[in-house]
């Protein structure tokens, strides 16, 4: 019977890594994921640490990065302001590792980021937050303007500029 408890659990976690490494290489997704775990209900939600949580499911740096985008892009919807700040923390550690991963041929093991997928991660990551405290540097920011030019091209990244910086100051 202990067997089948730890197997169940060893495939419950699996299937929890699996499923939180599709959602953080698309920043459309991380939306729900941020949605869910401000939102739910009970101790596991309540003492929910994204920092621990990343960590314990093995999420790579730029798949970290997405993720952390998704909190730091709506402060002012979170419940939880406490995600935000561990969000900002993860995106400040990760941030140089998670660009060399952005300028690879293929950024994840199976698959890459489409260029929908790369604006909406430059908009989480560059529209300016109401505080005073952005959450990448000017040569955050920079490096990762250079890094989607160097993956996309100067023809693809700069529509997406263009549409973002009048929320930049």
């Amino acid at each position: 019977m202990n067997v089948t408890f730890d197997t169940s659990t060893a495939l419950t976690f699996r299937l929890l890594v699996q499923e939180t490494q599709r959602l953080a290489r698309d920043p459309y997704l991380v939306d729900r994921f941020r949605e869910s775990v401000d939102k739910g209900e009970g101790d596991v939600f309540r003492n929910f640490d994204l920092g621990r949580f990343v960590d314990r499911v093995g999420l790579r740096p730029l798949e970290q990065l997405i993720l952390a985008s998704s909190f730091v892009s709506s402060p002012a919807q979170l419940s939880r302001k406490e995600l935000e700040g561990q969000a900002a923390a993860i995106i400040r550690n990760e941030f140089e590792d998670a660009a060399v991963s952005l300028c690879q041929p293929m950024s994840f093991e199976h698959g890459d980021l489409n260029p929908s997928q790369l604006a909406k991660l430059m908009e989480n990551l560059l529209v300016e937050r109401p505080l005073d405290d952005p959450v990448l540097d000017a040569a955050q920011r920079q490096a990762l303007i250079v890094a989607a030019e160097a993956k996309f091209g100067p023809e693809a990244i700069s529509p997406i500029l263009q549409r973002i910086f009048p929320s930049i100051s």
